[in-house]
Parts: C-alpha cells; sequence; structure tokens
C-alpha cells in the first residue's frame, strides 16, 4: 500500500511540508512550559506538608501518579493544540486524526494482539541479558502505595487512553511527520523511535519502547491515520 501526501500542508521552497523548524521549536518549548508549570501545581498540592521535594522514598502517592499522567497528556497536547495547531490554523483532521477503514481498524487489533506481549518479552529479555532483578520499573507509578480502586480507574483511562493519545499526537502526528518530511519515511521511523524509546528513561523499557515507536510510526504512514496508532 502506497503511503499519501496530505493535501493541508505548507510550502517551503518548493516542498510539501506539515511542520517546519520553528514549529517544531515553538512546540516543545510550549509543551515544556506547560509540563512545568502543571508539575509543580500537581507536586505541591499533592505532597504532604512534612515531605519536601527530594525526600519522598516510598514511591509516589496516588494522587501524584493520577497528577502526573495528567500532567503528560495536558503538556503535550496543549503544546501542539495551543502552539501549534491554532497558531497555523490546523485541525485535528490536518495531524492525522482521520478516519480509518475496517481493514485497518482490524490490521490494528490484530497489531496490538501481537505487539503488546512481544513488548513485555522485550523487557524482559533486555533485563535477562543485562542482569538486571525481573520487576517493572513502573510498577509504583502504576500501582502506588496507597492504590485505591479511584486511582487505578483514573490511571486507566489517563495512562490508558489520554496519554497514548498524547503521545501519538506528538510523536507521530508532529516529530515523525516533521522528520520524514525531510528526510523520508526510514529516517523518521528510526529517529522518531528511538527519542521515543529515550523518554522512557528505563534501559529496558526504552528498548521495548523504541521497538514499538517504529511499529507505530509505520502503522501511521501506511494508514495516514493516528486512530490506528492510538489502537
Amino acid at each position: 500500500m502506497k503511503p499519501t501526501t496530505d493535501l493541508s500542508s505548507k510550502q517551503n521552497n518548493g516542498k510539501t511540508e506539515t511542520w517546519s523548524f520553528l514549529d517544531l521549536v515553538i512546540i516543545l518549548i510550549g509543551t515544556g512550559i506547560i509540563f512545568a508549570i502543571c508539575f509543580f501545581i500537581i507536586y505541591w498540592l499533592a505532597t504532604p506538608e512534612d515531605s519536601n521535594f527530594a525526600a519522598i522514598d516510598t514511591g509516589p502517592t496516588a494522587v501524584q501518579s493520577v497528577g502526573l499522567a495528567a500532567v503528560e497528556a495536558v503538556a503535550l497536547l496543549g503544546g501542539v493544540y495551543f502552539f501549534g495547531m491554532r497558531r497555523l490554523h490546523y485541525s485535528w483532521k490536518d495531524i492525522g486524526f482521520t478516519i480509518i477503514n475496517h481493514w485497518w481498524l482490524l490490521a490494528s487489533i490484530t497489531i496490538s494482539i501481537i505487539v503488546v506481549p512481544l513488548s513485555g518479552l522485550i523487557t524482559v529479555v533486555v533485563m535477562l541479558a543485562l542482569g538486571l532483578p525481573l520487576e517493572n520499573p513502573q510498577l509504583e507509578f502504576i500501582i502506588p502505595p496507597d492504590f485505591s480502586w479511584t486511582s487505578g480507574i483514573a490511571l486507566f483511562v489517563l495512562g490508558g487512553i489520554l496519554v497514548p493519545i498524547a503521545e501519538e499526537v506528538f510523536f507521530r502526528g508532529v516529530l515523525y511527520k516533521w522528520l520524514r518530511e525531510r528526510w523520508g519515511v526510514l529516517i523518521g521511523v528510526l529517529v522518531s523511535s528511538f527519542i521515543f524509546g529515550l523518554v522512557h528513561v528505563d534501559f529496558a523499557i526504552a528498548v521495548a519502547a523504541f521497538i514499538l515507536g517504529i511499529i507505530l510510526a509505520l502503522v501511521y504512514e501506511y494508514s495516514k491515520s493516528l486512530w490506528t496508532a492510538i489502537l
């Protein structure tokens, strides 16, 4: 299936582009500002008075976990929307939220069934190769010490729905698209996936995220819809 070119793009030196380098920089700065403001607000509101910013050794509280997930979603979506889309008068369709056909819906579900356990397997293999304990480094975030069903549902909605939407908007809808329009699909897929892996910090998870990023970028490239990658 041959990829198609978006019609809602700008012209730069005769080349079609959706985002310029300046657009990317502005979106990154805007995302960083939103993240910093929201992070400090959430952290200080959720931190007990007898604790300080660096002295919590029991892991994040449920409120902090929910708050951090919310901050990531708000920062990524807010950065792209307010500092990119609104400034350039783009619609959500312009950045990749297009309708997918039944074939791609089925393909997305099928790929998910394969990729989700594959990501876990890759993480385990990396841990074993490096002699790391077989423990999920994100466990304290997912299941904080004061876990409740309320916080669990909130984390599911944020971490399982809103954060993936926000990540696909930024990493595939902005970063991958910017790289692809300048250096082609291969460079776009590899570099955007490498950065996607880096932001997951933990090495074992980063390797799995890199592989996942490649699959997500290719699915987005050929389906031309962020919905397939999000699914």
